[in-house]
């Protein structure tokens, strides 16, 4: 590695994380305010306080991360560009392209920590913290089992399972109590199962000691004495089931604790397009890009800044700041209320300083 890219990777890393654990530390001291009363009343241990803010700041860090990299960017290219160490390593003859590459280095290995937090990390994090908030910081020394229930709203099937144990999805693949699967059309049963148990095996469900439930015209089930349930044998299969045990475990989670690939999932089974899922979906995928969007936009902004007031630097850097997440949130709305389509509105705030960072980038090149 070469003296000044090592020089440029010391000058952007520091400020980088500074501005991470600022926001992180500013965002954990404002909801501590709000809680510190119910820790203490609970007495819960500190790795457990540690913990429950690891997942909360995780779901977060799809807006702190960027903000960072637009931050830290800003202020290490003013920087360099007001001491006129930029004019001296280009007079020397490095490039201007090699010379902002360690950037776009850092940009594109924090957009990878972004997909891989949102998609891995945040949703387990996220969800162990929101119950530990539910149960006002107590924390359970084990699960409760309780009846549940899944719709299918595409295959219109509901399942009920009783005393299933909803907090993984090998409860649900190995059901030992009673099951129950109905079908509608129209909103009324017409066709039933119940069984003592069902088991997920090798892509297929098995119910245990099925029995057909028949239903009246009105959806109300009719007595064994009006219509005896047909007994099938011991264990059979039901391939006809499309949902899977996942499906089950993911309905039970909130739905800003899902990756990317379990959104689509969620959406894929209710049957009817949901803006405001959909626009979800394509911004959990939009947003790690913003690393590298905004890191290209605050390269020339940065020199630009530079070379005038620390006034006029500020200003542009808390407007370029507080501009690019009000485009965000502005086409959030609207994507999510349907005035614009999901995909559109959750990439043209990349694209909007992807276009900008292009242009400012090429007249400084």
């Amino acid at each position: 590695m070469r003296i000044v890219t090592r020089y440029l990777l010391r000058e952007f890393l520091g400020p980088l994380a500074a501005c991470f654990v600022s926001f992180n530390a500013i965002f954990v001291l404002f909801d501590l305010f709000g809680h510190l009363s119910r820790f203490l009343d609970a007495d819960l241990p500190l790795r457990l306080v540690l913990r429950y803010y690891a997942g909360v700041v995780s779901l977060y860090s799809a807006w702190f991360i960027p903000a960072s990299c637009m931050l830290a960017t800003l202020y290490t290219m003013w920087r360099l560009s007001h001491h006129s160490e930029i004019t001296a390593m280009r007079a020397s003859g490095i490039s201007f392209h090699r010379l902002t590459l360690p950037f776009f280095a850092v940009a594109l290995a924090m957009a990878a920590l972004a997909f891989a937090n949102s998609q891995w990390i945040a949703p387990d994090a996220a969800e162990w913290s929101d119950r530990l908030k539910e149960s006002s910081f107590v924390p359970a020394a084990a699960a409760e089992s309780k009846n549940h229930l899944f719709m299918n709203p595409r295959a219109r099937r509901t399942w009920v399972f009783g005393s299933v144990d909803a907090d993984s999805p090998e409860g649900f693949a190995n059901a030992t109590n009673f099951v129950r699967v109905t079908h509608d059309t129209a909103g009324v049963n017409d066709w039933g199962v119940r069984a003592d148990g069902a088991r997920w095996l090798d892509g297929t469900w098995w119910l245990a000691n099925p029995q057909i439930v028949s239903f009246d015209i009105d959806g109300e089930e009719l007595p064994a004495a009006a219509a005896p349930p047909p007994r099938l044998p011991q264990d059979v299969a039901f391939p006809e089931f499309e949902e899977t045990p996942r499906d089950m475990f993911l309905a039970t989670r909130s739905w800003d604790h899902l990756g990317a690939t379990d959104m689509l999932r969620r959406i894929s089974l209710q049957g009817r397009d949901d803006p405001e899922k959909r626009f979800d979906f394509w911004y959990r995928l939009a947003a790690p890009w913003a690393c590298l969007v905004i890191t290209l936009f605050s390269i020339p902004a940065g020199i630009t800044t530079g070379r005038q007031s620390v006034f006029k630097g500020l200003v542009l850097a808390l407007g370029s700041f507080f501009g690019f997440y009000a485009l965000t949130l502005l086409l959030e709305f609207l994507g999510q209320h349907g005035y614009l389509p999901a995909l559109p509105a959750a990439m043209l705030p990349n694209l909007v300083f992807l276009a900008l960072g292009l242009f400012m980038y090429g007249r400084l090149t």
